[in-house]
């Protein structure tokens, strides 16, 4: 009972060891990664455009849950008194916020919209504790662009989270995607700025670009107008223009226009800035069509290595690539297997331990039957008959066993699920309480093998009833 007993909880603790830790790891980055195949730097991911078709077909995938995107950069924070290396997460609106809420120590979660910026920031309770950092303190952190660009930025503490993983929670910090996206400049930006001087009287514009590889090239369709300016107009009439900014390495172009109106009093041809109204707009970047990778949620982790596989040969371009979780966390992945080894080694043990009780019990019950034995062989019943009750015996025996280890594994694991009474340091072991797992089907496994390995190994000691004689266990008696 004791020896079923050991094996359910071994069992029980070490599935629920895993699927805790296991669902940590996937949490931080999901059970798939797709990021540009120019990446070199774990801690820095280049840019990678958001193909809708992609996008599409990944989300088509029966195996996929959930896709996001995030970006990763370097960065330093800097307090009052002490400076941390950290490294900044981008996350966007299609972020999925479960694993964020269930870990979250403190404050809430980050306001991540289309098209609004919010200077927030999550961070850990280690950075928190360790940089003296409390929520709603206003912080900065140094964005790092390769060995040169470094540009700060105010943000406001918002929410604290503990996942219990070191690389996590010792340097990584939460922020709007966007602002990664504006500071390694991935998009283009296009801007009309009517200028105060050109001409006298005439209305000027002069068009502006921002981000790319700076090689800019713009483009007043429609028009004869060259390059950025300023560029005095004529306007004879209502009129709309239109400035496309590219650039050099095919980044999505942007848009801006301006739209320009006559007043009641303008004279037919080229009027003066005074008698002209104009509306300056702009499609805001394509910022957003580019981030640092996508993040895959598969509906389970058992499906990891078909769905990698797929992803590979059908959907990847040349220039990405994807890594599974275990790539990124071959140490943890290497640890929860080495528990597997643990497991079969309690469960040999225990099985080892149970035959030899039953070995014994079984010797005494045919020793202590031996005259019934021999009656039973004078009636004429055979040796395997004889056996066959005895080996019947015996898988009565141990089936009580069996049960009561079930009632009283199964009582203590739940026991700990509910009440969490035995804690562990997180530090050390990633959880902060023992966690237990609760699926019977593990149970049923047991209780079979356990049954047909005790009962085969009985069916060497039921040979001593072959060799007891009748007459003289009558004799005897």
């Amino acid at each position: 009972m004791l020896g079923m007993a050991v094996m359910i909880l071994t069992v029980s603790i070490t599935r629920g060891f895993q699927r805790e830790i296991r669902a940590k790891v996937l949490g931080v980055g999901g059970h798939l990664r797709i990021t540009s195949i120019a990446q070199t730097d774990p801690k820095e991911t280049p840019r990678m455009e958001m193909d809708p078709e992609l996008l599409a077909a990944l989300g088509s995938m029966p195996e996929v849950r959930h896709v996001q995107r995030f970006a990763t950069k370097p960065g330093i924070i800097e307090t009052t008194e002490d400076i941390e290396g950290v490294i900044v997460r981008g996350i966007g609106a299609d972020h999925d916020p479960s694993y964020l809420v269930a870990h979250l120590v403190e404050g809430s979660m980050l306001r991540v919209e289309s098209g609004e910026r919010r200077n927030e920031v999550m961070i850990s309770a280690y950075l928190r504790d360790r940089l003296r950092i409390g929520l709603g303190d206003t912080i900065t952190i140094y964005l790092v662009k390769g060995r040169d660009e470094i540009r700060p930025r105010k943000y406001h503490v918002v929410g604290v989270y503990r996942t219990g993983l070191e690389q996590v929670d010792h340097q990584m910090v939460l922020i709007d995607i966007a602002h990664l996206q504006r500071f390694a400049q991935w998009g283009l930006q296009a801007e009309i700025q009517v200028k105060d001087s050109c001409l006298p009287d005439r209305l000027c514009v002069e068009g502006l670009a921002f981000g790319g590889d700076r090689d800019h090239m713009m483009e007043w369709t429609g028009t004869d107008l060259d390059g950025p300016g300023p560029h005095p107009l004529c306007i004879e009439r209502d009129t709309t223009l239109q400035l496309v900014v590219q650039d050099g390495s095919g980044t999505v172009a942007d848009t801006a226009w301006i739209h320009i109106q006559r007043t009641g009093g303008a004279p037919p041809t080229c009027p003066s800035r005074d008698q002209l109204q104009w509306t300056v707009g702009t499609s805001g970047g394509s910022y957003d069509h580019y981030a640092g990778g996508l993040e895959i949620d598969l509906r389970s982790y058992e499906d990891l290595d078909v769905a990698d596989e797929q992803i590979h040969r059908h959907l990847l371009d040349p220039e990405q690539q994807v890594t599974t979780v275990k790539e990124r966390s071959p140490e943890i992945f290497a640890w929860l297997e080495l528990l597997d080894t643990n497991v079969l080694v309690v469960i040999i043990l225990m099985v080892v331990v149970a035959i030899i009780n039953m070995t014994s019990a079984l010797l005494i019950i045919i020793l202590e039957r031996t005259t019934m034995i021999g009656v039973l062989k004078a009636l004429g019943a055979s040796n395997g008959l004889v056996r066959r009750i005895f080996l019947i015996d015996g898988a009565y025996i141990l089936g009580i066993g069996i049960v009561g280890g079930d009632l009283l594994g199964l009582a203590l694991a739940w026991l700990q699920h509910v009440t969490g009474l035995v804690r562990l340091p997180i530090e050390s072991y990633y959880v902060d309480t023992v966690p237990v797992d609760l699926s019977l089907w593990p149970v049923l496994v047991l209780n079979f093998g356990t049954l047909v390995v005790c009962v085969a190994a009985l069916l060497l000691p039921s040979l001593l009833v072959t060799r007891i004689a009748p007459a003289r266990a009558i004799r005897f008696a």
